[in-house]
């Protein structure tokens, strides 16, 4: 989902219109409307501005930044939203739970027998690189 989208979604949850949100930032609603539109994207400064107007964190409504914890987190909440994953406790331990049938449960039954395979010697350590960086056409067009 991309920042546009993110700020439209939010937006329109809380029943703003984007003049309500611009006036509420100290922007333009054409500034709004390209910035849900794709158009344009904003930058740091407004994307703090309009978080904090909508009443949340930044991490939100920007893209995910994979290298950080917050981002990595934000991720989980978006994948929790979208394919339902949950955390659950076991035995004290953290684990995310992913819905059965699915296709992501399959990838990642997938991805655990690859690395299963490479920690039992199986597979070398380039293999393993291989394997992840061409899944999943190794998967679809069965070439392991």
């Amino acid at each position: 989902m991309s920042i546009g989208e993110k700020i439209r979604k939010e937006r329109t949850y809380q029943k703003l219109s984007q003049k309500q949100l611009a006036e509420k930032v100290g922007i333009s609603e054409p500034a709004i409307r390209n910035y849900e539109l794709g158009n344009r994207t904003p930058n740091e400064k407004h994307l703090a501005s309009i978080a904090g107007a909508l009443g949340v964190s930044p991490f939100v409504i920007s893209e995910p930044d994979l290298d950080t914890n917050y981002g990595i987190i934000h991720a989980l909440f978006h994948l929790e939203n979208t394919i339902h994953i949950q955390p659950e406790m076991i035995e004290g331990q953290p684990y995310l739970k992913i819905p059965a049938n699915t296709y992501t449960y399959e990838a990642v039954n997938n991805w655990y027998k690859a690395l299963s395979a490479f920690q039992n010697g199986e597979m070398s350590e380039e293999e393993y690189k291989e394997w992840k960086d061409t899944y999943p056409e190794q998967v679809i067009f069965n070439k392991r």
